[in-house]
């Protein structure tokens, strides 16, 4: 039996495979479930279609749609007329394995069972994203993509995608990304992966409610001091108490998260960003590149603490040794990581203008 394709709510379609999906660390699961939502209409050539990778914590949720009117987090970059224009492309955008927004992962039941995965769940790795989401556009009938765009952990798939299948693309837009895990990175996602399995309540993943975690809390306070830059923090902040002062900033929006978030898939992406390098001992960097035939396109932010600008300096200079037709965009801001999320205007102008003329 093949995979199947359903509506499940609000427009937001499912990929059910029932061929087991072996992980790259070992172990399988039987069903592989995405969720998934897409934008306009693939055309008769089915030649326009561009996957966009999300962050770490958002979901296929791109915009709003008649059948979901909630705001999406690209809200204003997808649509009719818009930088990612739908009257043009189908765009397409999956939730991560391993996330909670409907993807199989820890949360999800086991077949023909009341018993969730929670740990038993295999590792999971970005690789291992990336080879579920490709059946899933196989199954679509899709051969090869117009682009694929990411945004950090996003373009770390969207890297790893062209890695795995260098044909498979005409256009890669990598935003606020590397080419594998550093220190620095690992280290502040230990801290939060320490933080969370020292609560006593978190009880070795079997809470029962990620909102009820003080320390699911308290991590997710800390990873988001690395989303803005700390000089824009301390001009906002500056002097201001109460309902204007940043401990209020940053306890409102964790809190906010992990009422949304699954604590346990939440570990598996850290995890899978800690353990992300497309190196490896015996091909270099520019080595893996080489095969790439996309047109490529680096966005760095110059106040982006999480994922610097020498990153993605790193990132852009291998692709072009590896003769990769590779550009690179040092974007200036003052909101740090999280510009592609605030300044969409701009990041439009510079995704449509890279990706655009006809789809074909």
């Amino acid at each position: 039996m093949g995979p199947e394709i359903t509506e499940i709510d609000n427009g937001t379609l499912e990929y059910v495979s029932s061929e087991d999906f072996v992980f790259e660390g070992g172990g399988a699961i039987n069903p592989l479930i995405l969720a998934f939502e897409c934008y306009g209409s693939l055309n008769e050539q089915k030649d326009n279609a561009i996957v966009v990778h999300h962050a770490l914590s958002t979901s296929s949720h791109l915009t709003s749609t008649p059948k979901n009117p909630e705001k999406g987090w690209w809200q204003e970059m997808v649509g009719p007329g818009r930088h990612l224009d739908t009257d043009k492309y189908f765009v397409i955008c999956i939730n991560n394995l391993a996330s909670c927004y409907g993807s199989v992962g820890p949360n999800s039941f086991k077949p023909g069972s009341e018993e969730k995965y929670l740990s038993d769940f295999p590792t999971v790795t970005i690789v291992d994203m990336v080879k579920s989401q490709k059946k899933l556009i196989d199954a679509l009938g899709i051969t090869q993509l117009h682009a694929i765009v990411g945004n950090s952990m996003g373009a770390m798939l969207s890297l790893a995608w062209l890695t795995l299948y260098p044909d498979h693309a005409r256009h890669l837009v990598s935003i606020s990304s590397s080419a594998q895990a550093y220190p620095a990175n690992n280290a502040n996602r230990f801290l939060q992966r320490d933080i969370i399995q020292l609560d006593p309540a978190w009880n070795k993943g079997r809470y029962g409610d990620s909102s009820k975690l003080p320390g699911f809390k308290t991590a997710r306070t800390l990873g988001l001091l690395t989303y803005r830059n700390w000089a824009e923090l301390n001009d906002r902040f500056v002097n201001k108490t109460g309902k204007e002062s940043i401990e209020h900033y940053l306890s409102y929006n964790a809190k906010k998260f992990v009422r949304r978030f699954d604590c346990n898939s939440y570990l598996y992406l850290l995890d899978a960003m800690n353990t992300f390098n497309l190196s490896n001992p015996e091909h270099s960097l520019v080595e893996v590149f080489k095969p790439i035939k996309a047109k490529t396109l680096v966005v760095s932010v110059n106040s982006d603490i999480l994922f610097t600008p020498s990153q993605q300096q790193t990132l852009f200079a291998a692709l072009d040794e590896a003769g990769v037709p590779a550009s690179y965009i040092d974007h200036q801001s003052t909101y740090g990581h999280d510009a592609f999320l605030i300044e969409t205007e701009v990041f439009g102008q510079y995704i449509s203008r890279f990706i655009g003329g006809n789809a074909a």
